[in-house]
């Protein structure tokens, strides 16, 4: 039993990722699987909440229903970034100073801005960050200290999905491309487009169920990674090879990129940074580990690396 909560710990970063309205660090938001475009009860005065935001993260926690929403009012200038985080299941709308609403990361114009929040059904208790930076200040990205990403990774907490954990109804596999995000205007340093970056990870879900399926596949391995990635899931002791030792696999029963939350070739690594929502079991031989097993949904972060002329995901990590 202790063997296989280490090995849990690694799956949920290698093989069971995965890895609200969309959460995110650095977001452009699209209506979640349950919210729509516009929401379906009106925001009252007195549900709203005058707030300051700068660059500091503020966080407010709260409680919204689908009947009642909540909101967060603030002043901004035009040019700035609102930045907002969560891991609850909620539905989030901005709307401008003329009552427009928004989904892109550049606020359009000076005046008060307010964040509706909702929940898709039910009562949602949530925890939201925010922030607000000046557009300069987000042209230049803070370099990714790649290494010690990497070292993370290794360390990550388990997290144990279950079914009870996302309140979702069980899906068909599907995807639907998320909307592009803005990025800044600055000169790229890495030939890696958005587009091209997320057909990768595409490509990464599409090829997990031979990966860390019966196939226990080493060769999608070696042509979708590198780097200390490609080393950990291919060492002797790593995910693969224990699942494998072990007589246990995974089945997909979904993998969904729910949307794109930022995307970077400005830093040291080109990374993007994506919402998942992943339907999972785990198969032992004693049958499906239920524990270990269900939908889960969460934000991650992968980093690129080119090796002969061709991009590869170089690391990845949840991010919390």
């Amino acid at each position: 039993m202790k063997n296989l909560t280490i090995c849990w710990t690694l799956l949920t970063i290698y093989g069971c990722t995965q890895p609200i309205l969309n959460s995110s660090s650095s977001v452009i938001s699209s209506p979640s699987p349950g919210c729509s475009d516009q929401p379906a009860v009106s925001l009252r005065g007195e549900d709203v909440e005058e707030i300051a935001l700068n660059e500091q993260t503020l966080t407010k926690s709260g409680q919204a229903t689908a009947n009642k929403s909540v909101g967060y009012k603030f002043d901004a200038e035009s040019g700035q970034k609102l930045s907002y985080a969560t891991d609850a299941d909620i539905c989030i709308w901005v709307y401008t100073p003329d009552n427009q609403i928004i989904n892109t990361l550049e606020l359009p114009k000076d005046g008060t801005y307010i964040i509706q929040v909702s929940a898709p059904q039910g009562l949602r208790t949530f925890d939201l960050n925010m922030s607000l930076t000046s557009l300069q200040a987000s042209s230049t990205p803070t370099p990714v200290p790649v290494q010690a990403s990497v070292a993370t990774i290794t360390n990550t907490p388990s997290v144990t999905p279950s079914p009870s954990s996302v309140p979702r109804p069980r899906r068909t596999p599907s995807y639907t491309p998320p909307p592009s995000v803005p990025v800044s205007g600055a000169e790229p340093v890495h030939d890696i487009s958005q587009e091209e970056a997320l057909e990768i990870v595409q490509n990464w879900y599409t090829a997990k169920p031979r990966i860390f399926g019966t196939a226990y596949d080493i060769s999608l391995v070696e042509q979708l990674t590198t780097g200390q990635l490609y080393a950990d899931l291919s060492s002797y002791d790593g995910p693969i090879a224990w699942l494998k030792d072990n007589d246990f696999y995974y089945t997909y029963d979904t993998s969904e990129i729910l949307n794109i939350i930022e995307f970077s070739n400005l830093d040291q690594k080109p990374y993007i940074k994506v919402r998942v929502f992943e339907e999972l079991y785990l198969h032992g031989s004693n049958g499906i580990d239920r524990q270990k097993s269900g939908p889960y949904e969460g934000n991650f972060i992968y980093f690129f690396e080119k090796e002969n002329e061709t991009w590869k995901i170089y690391a990845y990590k949840k991010l919390t």
